[in-house]
């Protein structure tokens, strides 16, 4: 079985040790502006995740080898993203607790 969502401690991890990880925020684009994660990218597919929208991701360009990690503020609509983006090929992850998680740290 693929694993399917990441732990923000492992993400931290992961970033400190500069491993190459493309981190989509799906939030509204208001919300991306008050803070994110440093050196993420916004893609306000937000409405359209939570609608069910099948093409919500469409439109989200990446590098054809990219390690994704899709979040919003909890989780929810990170991983409806990210399994979305499975769906078209791309090693993508959700991050656990989303946004929320990775201020607990």
């Amino acid at each position: 079985m693929t694993q399917r969502n990441m732990e923000a401690r492992t993400l931290r991890g992961m970033l400190e040790r500069g491993e190459q990880v493309v981190l989509v925020d799906v939030r509204k684009r208001e919300e991306y502006a008050q803070g994110s994660i440093p050196g993420s990218v916004t893609f306000d597919a937000y409405d359209a995740l939570k609608a069910k929208d099948g093409r919500a991701m469409d439109g989200l360009e990446l590098p054809e080898d990219a390690r994704v990690v899709t979040f919003c503020n909890r989780g929810y609509s990170g991983a409806v993203a990210a399994e979305q983006l499975r769906q078209r090929g791309y090693q993508a992850f959700s991050l656990e607790g989303g946004l929320e998680a990775w201020k607990g740290l």
